[in-house]
């Protein structure tokens, strides 16, 4: 592509001598003998370099100058002059001259000049061009882009951070930690990779906005280095992956978690946040009504998190009066009471490195509460009868059925403690609640009963799992396992009938309840514990072959 080169003087002869020596194959040279002509040949021709004349008859060419850079044109200006004065050779080069030529003009010097003023604008037509890609890009990209200076003040956000981190643009010059706008764990890996001068990435966090919500994004975070190999700021990455990770949990909705068995979304949500409080050594309280399966989530906390390898010790804290529990929970010295004939450690010092669950946490009497508050805040305990203290490196993990908030409100449990056991809450829903789950909680206390009791139960009748299904488990999911276990005991013939369950099942309008077996929930679920037999589910739920696939077909699911 040729090059542009336009002369501007109102000396002929200096017109014809750049004429003369300029031209090459590859430039194209153009004249103009005043400041209107020159003008308008800028507005039509894109130009590489001008040469223009200090003196313009009764213009002056450092007019044209500023007009050029007025109108945003990038191109090289060499300026030329008889008799150069310090000030308006300053003058040019303060409004962005490239260079100045004194007359006479020699060959070499004018050569010289063209070539190093060529070469700057084509490496600055590169970069503008490299720019402008790289702006594209930046603008174009769906993942959210911040560049910030060294002290995180943010420099650039591009569209996509608008969208998921409500930063823009005009927010240049001000800290990210000022914007207040999310909990900053981003900010905090932008901060590190200054620090540490090197790339750091996180992997699927949950981001909670205050205007965009929760959303789950990876974040990259790397230094940016200036020309001198300064470091200059950094740029964080932010890909939002929420609706990948629905679509992967959908994907991957797990029948059962540890101990605890059930495929429910009530039941999923209760696995997600176990696998979030497992690895950290939070206090959590569980609550629920009594047989959900508190213990099975202590249980689930302590074997999925870094305490695994430690002990789990449980105490039942309705079972015992205020002074044995007061014992079993910090040991005592010998003759701290009648009766105590030497050391004995409690409760907190046999769980060492490991997991103390504390059940039935709201039967406590006012005296304990304080005490196992100071041990929560202090990490350390005392035996009865003696004021040594002794450091304890234990998770506490209570629960309770009862409605603690009442409780402090009539004045028999500390606020205080309260809110020192809840620092995160674990509510487990009834069975009632989840009655998709009772297909597989049956197939699962089947096959447990099998091996403890030596039968061979197979399956429950349709009439028998009719009643299951409807009734309202008061006793929820304990109360299900002691019925199962009895009828499995009755149970001669390979497969459970309703005379084989609790009389109190069977007694008043529970058979004629609504029936849930044919729900396609409850078919998914008994597919599922069937190991995708449907001939198996359908006679574990009581309903025929042909009522299972035409309720999959209803609901859209793959026969095979």
């Amino acid at each position: 592509m040729p090059q542009h080169i336009l002369i501007v003087d109102d000396e002929e002869s200096i017109r014809y001598t750049f004429s003369r020596f300029l031209p090459a194959p590859e430039r194209v040279v153009h004249v103009a003998e005043s400041y209107e002509e020159a003008l308008e040949r800028l507005s039509c021709t894109t130009y590489d370099l001008v040469f223009c004349d200090i003196i313009l008859g009764g213009r002056n060419g450092i007019e044209l100058l500023e007009e050029i850079r007025r109108r945003g044109l990038t191109l090289p200006v060499v300026m030329i002059t008889g008799a150069p004065e310090v000030s308006s050779a300053a003058e040019a080069l303060r409004l962005g001259a490239y260079d100045y030529l004194s007359k006479p003009v020699r060959r070499e010097a004018l050569l010289r000049i063209a070539d190093k003023a060529l070469q700057y604008k084509a490496l600055r037509d590169e970069k503008e061009k490299l720019q402008a890609d790289l702006q594209a890009v930046f603008r174009s990209v769906k993942d959210a882009i911040l560049t910030t200076d060294h002290q995180l003040r943010l420099v650039q956000a591009n569209e996509a951070a608008r969208h998921i981190c409500g930063i823009s643009g005009e927010l240049a010059g001000r800290k990210l930690e000022d914007l207040g706008l999310c909990g900053g764990t981003c900010f905090d890996l932008l901060r590190q990779s200054l620090e540490r001068r090197r790339p750091l990435e996180r992997e699927r966090i949950e981001c909670v906005h205050a205007c965009h919500g929760r959303r789950i994004v990876s974040l990259s975070a790397a230094p940016l280095r200036g020309a001198h190999n300064e470091h200059r700021g950094a740029m964080l990455v932010i890909r939002d992956e929420t609706r990948l990770d629905n679509l992967e949990r959908r994907m991957q909705e797990r029948p059962s978690f540890h101990d605890l068995v059930g495929a429910s979304a009530a039941m999923q949500d209760v696995y997600e946040l176990l696998e979030t409080l497992a690895e950290v050594p939070t206090t959590v309280l569980i609550t629920g009504e009594s047989g959900t399966g508190k213990e099975l989530v202590a249980r689930a906390l302590h074997e999925g998190g870094p305490r695994r390898e430690g002990p789990m010790i449980r105490v039942n804290c309705a079972a015992l009066s205020e002074n044995l529990l007061e014992s079993e929970l910090f040991g005592h010295v010998r003759g701290a009471f009648t009766g105590a004939v030497k050391d004995k450690i409690g409760r907190f010092e046999a769980a060492q490195g490991g997991t103390l669950f504390l059940d039935e946490i709201g039967d406590i009497s006012p005296a304990l509460q304080l005490r196992l508050l100071r041990v929560l805040q202090e990490k350390e305990i005392e035996r009865v009868g003696t004021t040594t203290p002794i450091p304890v490196d234990v998770r506490v993990v209570a629960a309770t059925n009862q409605d603690l908030t009442e409780r402090i409100r009539r004045g028999e449990f500390r606020e205080d403690l309260f809110y020192r056991l809840k620092v995160v809450t674990v509510k487990l829903p009834p069975l009632r609640a989840r009655r998709e789950d009772i297909a597989p909680l049956v197939s699962h206390f089947l096959h447990q009963f099998n091996q403890k009791l030596g039968r061979e139960v197979q399956d429950v009748a349709p009439a028998a799992m009719n009643l299951l299904l409807a009734y309202p488990w008061p006793g929820n999911v304990r109360e299900l396992e002691h019925a199962l276990e009895h009828a499995c005991i009755l149970c001669r013939n390979g497969r459970i009938e309703v005379e084989h369950l609790p009389a109190e099942m069977t007694a008043g309008e529970n058979a004629s309840a609504p029936d849930e077996a044919t729900s396609l929930a409850c078919i998914r679920r008994a597919l599922s514990a069937a190991g995708g037999n449907k001939t198996k589910a359908a006679r574990m739920l009581g309903i025929s072959r042909r009522t299972v696939y035409r309720k999959l077909d209803e609901g859209s699911a793959p026969k095979d």
